[in-house]
């Protein structure tokens, strides 16, 4: 047996039960579709999110804003989603 934990979110039980329908019409656990979009974004898989209800905190936006900025002055890196590891393992060994 592989070596498992377990994660616990907190999200609203219409979204969960949705969820969970759905993946049982696909013949797969809620759990598994978990699984499956974690293992996706690991791998550098992009991230969609789509829902007109998710609104930015005020926090976000002015992270987002100076970003925006970053890349306006040219401070910014393009990686490819395949070296992103290796990337981030170096800017970890840089800042220690």
């Amino acid at each position: 047996m592989s070596n498992s934990t377990t994660l616990t979110i907190r999200l609203d039980s219409d979204i969960k039960e949705a969820a969970r329908r759905r993946a049982a019409r696909l013949g797969i656990s809620l759990g598994t579709l978990v699984e499956n979009d974690l293992r996706r974004f690991i791998n550098g898989y992009p991230i969609i999110i789509d829902d007109d209800s998710l609104v930015p905190s005020e926090r976000l936006k002015a992270a987002m804003s100076e970003a925006d900025a970053e890349y306006a002055r040219g401070e910014t890196v393009s990686v490819p989603s395949g070296n992103i590891g290796e990337y981030l393992d170096k800017l970890a060994k840089a800042a220690a």
